[in-house]
């Protein structure tokens, strides 16, 4: 029983990772992201191209009441309105840009914003269900 219901499961993550792709959109992590930028990149060079390419900061929490901590205070206090949430045993951070209707996801590890470098991004609107990475997918 256990055996079969693994089966299952793991077919069915193996068949939705597939349709994850089937359209063929840019979903996360390919050796340069949208704007140029690249994993290990710094988050302020990052946010500098993507802004320069026309891709606008998500306002983030400004009705709901989500009171910032931590890594997030600091970046909300140098204006990173687009900061969703950081995690506060492992410093990744995970902020949202828009551009033409499309969103994009950005994720980082760092404590400060001075240390804090791109880890991945995805075409990821805010409050959606994440994707998996392609290499999850391999």
């Amino acid at each position: 029983m256990k055996a079969s219901i693994l089966a299952v499961a793991t077919l069915w993550c193996c068949i939705g990772a597939g349709m994850a792709f089937a359209d063929g959109a840019p979903t996360t992590n390919h050796k340069r992201g949208p704007a140029g930028i690249a994993v290990g990149e710094s988050l302020v060079a990052a946010r500098n191209k993507l802004v320069k390419q026309g891709w606008r900061p998500t306002r983030m929490h400004a009705t709901d009441g989500y009171e910032y901590s931590r890594a997030e205070l600091q970046l909300t206090a140098r204006k990173f309105i687009e900061v969703d949430s950081c995690s506060s045993d492992s410093s990744r951070c995970i902020l949202f840009y828009a551009k033409n209707g499309v969103c994009l996801r950005v994720d980082t590890i760092g404590e400060k914003l001075n240390d804090m470098t791109v880890t991945r991004w995805a075409v990821e609107c805010p409050g959606a269900p994440p994707k998996p990475s392609r290499a999850a997918a391999e």
